[in-house]
């Protein structure tokens, strides 16, 4: 069974709307092949496109970008704390900003080698959304033990449902995950390979949740009333402001998917933010609890991200989060 492609989710800021305009039109026509682009909230993107005319160096390394659809304050960004990859429009206001990229909006062909070369920076939020559908879809016909993913003899990842943790390889292409061989994983197995990238299951099936654009939602959640169990062990940062939205709703008490809608969420959006509360256990319905992999998501992860100290969650960001790109100068793209 084909797998669904992810959604990336991609956040502009301080583009005229004639650039807007010129990006936005190119990614609905993107191959198949590849994940399919969508404009984003800028905080909650996958990656972002910054007009490099309106953005604002200052001396403190932070950096500035005007609001180009609204009287709202600019934005601000960290340089040091990016954590995700971006690129800038061309020209650029300031000769110190050192980009990941550049590139001119208003040609196709660069509009589509930028994401391109987005898409390899998030190679491994591509394989985490690839492991989150195969969990989905095997998941209910599979004893929870552990288990290694090999193809054509390569270890791909190692799912160990017991510990609610995936060691993964964060290159893994979607053919080869789609492919690859699940066999329990025995105790003499080989160790793990140092490259590969540790995730929390939980962390595993919000990711998916949130770059599906299938309909997850189990049945009786649109016909019963929904109730929150707990606040979402994922970290807080993860929360969108939908997700916040629905949690404030449920915490005065349970409501209908139909009185959710009434408050004026997109209704895909909202699809997506339950499933992932409901993968991540914080989610249920009044009748009883309906859990997604028994009591797995009633403690939390042996790899918790939310339980990290300032140091080692630097040092993982840097080696493996869900946007491992680095940011660092020296690249253009210029379309042939």
């Amino acid at each position: 069974m084909a797998l669904e492609r992810p959604i990336f989710w991609l956040g502009l800021a301080g583009l005229s709307p004639q650039q807007r305009a010129a990006l936005v039109a190119v990614l609905p026509y993107q191959p198949t092949s590849l994940p399919a682009w969508r404009v984003a909230k800028f905080s909650e993107a996958d990656a972002w496109c910054i007009s490099g005319g309106a953005a604002r160096l200052h001396d403190d390394g932070t950096l500035t970008v005007p609001d180009s659809r609204s009287a709202e304050s600019e934005m601000l960004l960290h340089l040091d704390q990016v954590d995700r990859p971006l690129a800038f429009t061309r020209p650029l206001s300031a000769p110190e900003i050192e980009p990941l990229t550049t590139f001119e909006p208003e040609s196709e062909r660069a509009v589509r080698m930028v994401l391109k070369k987005f898409e390899t920076w998030l190679q491994p939020l591509r394989a985490q959304y690839f492991l989150g559908a195969l969990l989905h879809q095997r998941l209910g016909s599979l004893p929870l033990v552990a288990y290694d993913l090999t193809h054509q003899g390569v270890l791909l990842a190692v799912v160990d449902i017991p510990k609610r943790r995936i060691d993964y390889l964060g290159d893994a292409s979607p053919v080869q995950l789609e492919q690859a061989v699940w066999e329990v994983r025995g105790p003499s197995a080989e160790p793990l390979p140092s490259r590969f990238q540790k995730v929390g299951l939980r962390e595993v099936m919000w990711q998916f949740a949130q770059h599906s654009a299938a309909d997850l939602l189990p049945a009786v959640f649109k016909t019963e009333a929904l109730r929150r169990l707990r606040q979402p062990l994922v970290p807080e940062a993860w929360l969108k402001d939908s997700q916040r939205t629905v949690l404030r709703a449920l915490e005065i008490g349970p409501c209908s998917l139909e009185h959710l809608l009434q408050s004026g969420l997109n209704p895909e959006q909202l699809g997506r933010d339950l499933v992932s509360l409901y993968f991540d256990g914080a989610l249920s319905t009044v009748s009883g609890e309906v859990n997604w992999l028994s009591s797995a998501n009633q403690r939390p992860s042996v790899f918790d991200p939310s339980s990290l100290t300032e140091a080692t969650a630097s040092a993982r960001l840097a080696a493996g989060s869900r946007y491992s790109a680095p940011f660092a100068g020296g690249d253009t793209t210029i379309p042939e």
